[in-house]
């Protein structure tokens, strides 16, 4: 299949993620790809957006990237619309979200005395949100086709691929099973998400061309297993066009090198289009990852510098000509092609060259 005309409309949710892929095929059909939902109280505005901007009023597939709050929110807060049949029922067709229960590695369990079916509880509780049903059971109470996304599908109830536009490149199931028995519901990170600004980034070019950040060399890679066993995956619009569209949730340089692993790694050279991972931060990309990845466009969902997005990240993306749009100096954004601009958005600017 290829898209006749298309958009991905970036919604501005502060420090969350949602994001909305809009296409029409050859014979003027409509789908409505939803990944990531923003935290809980975001489902309404997405579900508000869809009922004004799209002639279709329901989501083919949604895709949760993974099990942090900010991302899987909204979510919850559709489908249980959607079990209750109220006014933001968007009738979710298929989604894709990772189970934890499923692969947990019985010899590495760190919760102890406790029977699997507990377990299964426990491993899904990073899918709770206080005085809410669990996403996953909620999942299963619903007539919705599940399936888990994986670059490397072993089951009927595993998939890579969607209509031949949407491949998922990561991660792994086995790179996914290693990350679980480390899952935690409130997780105590390392590194917070707020880093100071107050020194200017220190990236050069050097000799060979390539651009080196030591900036963002000496910043430890993010610990955080969940944002490790984000899905990643390409949007490719027309296999014709070089044009690749690529969707990191909010990967680590683990789950990137990942990719390395699996040879999908010369796949995603200089793609056309980047979601920043993890709203910017300098402990998810480094230098080697952004020289390979040299995207042409890349969007950032976030609030503000320091709150997660780092200058290092903007100047080192800038440094290999990458136009970087930010939610919190533009507000929602779309990028589009072949369909309307949406009433009230007018031309985004990329922040400007530091």
């Amino acid at each position: 299949m290829r898209c006749s005309k298309y958009e991905i409309d970036m919604l501005n949710v502060r420090n969350a993620d949602a994001f909305l892929i809009h296409f029409y095929d050859e014979s003027e059909n409509e789908y409505i790809i939803l990944v990531d939902g923003g935290n809980y109280d975001d489902g309404k505005k997405i579900a508000e957006f869809i009922r004004r901007n799209y002639d279709k009023q329901s989501i083919d597939l949604a895709i949760c990237t993974h099990c942090d709050k900010d991302h899987f929110g909204g979510l919850l807060y559709l489908l249980e619309q959607q079990k209750d049949d109220g006014e933001d029922n968007m009738q979710i067709k298929q989604i894709w979200v990772d189970d934890p229960a499923n692969h947990v590695p019985l010899g590495q369990i760190k919760w102890s005395r406790i029977d699997k079916p507990s377990i299964d509880v426990k491993a899904r509780s990073v899918f709770d949100i206080d005085g809410k049903e669990n996403l996953l059971d909620l999942i299963e109470s619903l007539p919705i086709e599940w399936k888990e996304p994986f670059s490397n599908p072993k089951s009927d109830n595993e998939i890579a691929d969607f209509l031949g536009l949407i491949k998922v490149v990561g991660p792994t199931q086995e790179f996914y099973k290693s990350l679980v028995p480390d899952f935690r519901n409130d997780l105590k990170r390392k590194k917070g998400g707020y880093d100071s600004e107050d020194k200017e980034p220190h990236v050069e070019i050097e000799k060979d061309g390539r651009m080196l950040s030591k900036t963002l060399e000496e910043a430890e890679d993010d610990p955080s297993s969940h944002n490790q066993s984000s899905v990643i995956f390409t949007f490719v619009p027309d296999p014709d066009t070089s044009k690749k569209f690529l969707f990191t949730g909010d990967a680590c340089r683990v789950s990137f090198e990942n990719l390395k692993s699996q040879k999908l790694w010369d796949s995603l050279q200089n793609v056309y289009w980047l979601k920043v991972p993890h709203h910017g931060s300098k402990h998810n990309l480094d230098s080697d990852i952004i020289n390979h990845l040299k995207p042409q466009v890349a969007y950032v969902s976030t609030e503000k510098y320091g709150h997660y997005l780092s200058k290092a990240v903007v100047v080192a993306m800038q440094k290999v000509k990458t136009d970087i749009y930010t939610t919190n100096s533009n507000g929602s954004m779309c990028h589009h092609h072949n369909t309307k601009t949406h009433d009230g958005y007018s031309n985004a600017k990329p922040i400007e060259k530091m």
